[in-house]
């Protein structure tokens, strides 16, 4: 690997870099129940129902692409990115999965920047419901400045 290159570019030959990543209340899950999950069984089993569709050959739940933060999970340390924003909705199952993602991103020695926003009172995907509410304008808005922030100058 070449000086400053990914592990992605070199084992592909990518020759772009991505300069941010938001992700916008990240499907992570997992097979032991952290924060709310522990708390709200009955909304969990909805999940682990759903699960065996979503990743089928991980009935587990622990898949590193569903739960990067997996005992065995590829380092969060060589992401492939300078920046990551974590958006989060308070009533959302899928919330302190979020949480511990950032978290575990802070802690990894990834040389990026990480930050989080979660929009109090909501539910997972609430503003694809009503895009013209005030709390997904305010997301969008946020979203947007976290893209344009530090753009490189145009050749």
């Amino acid at each position: 690997m070449k000086v400053g290159e990914t592990q992605a570019q070199a084992q592909f030959g990518l020759k772009m870099g991505l300069i941010g990543v938001a992700l916008v209340h990240p499907f992570f899950w997992g097979s032991n129940p952290i924060g709310s999950e522990a708390q709200n069984p009955s909304r969990k089993a909805v999940v682990d129902r759903l699960w065996p569709f979503v990743c089928p050959a991980q009935p587990d739940n622990d898949d590193p692409w569903a739960n990067p933060v997996a005992e065995g999970a590829p380092s969060l340390a060589q992401l492939g990115c300078r920046r990551v924003l974590v958006c989060v909705a308070e009533k959302d199952i899928l919330r302190d999965r979020g949480w511990l993602f950032y978290e575990a991103l802070s802690r990894s020695g990834w040389m990026g920047m990480v930050e989080i926003e979660e929009t109090e009172g909501e539910d997972h995907g609430f503003h694809l419901n009503d895009l013209k509410c005030e709390k997904a304008r305010d997301m969008i808005k946020h979203l947007a400045e976290f893209f344009n922030r530090d753009m490189p100058p145009l050749i």
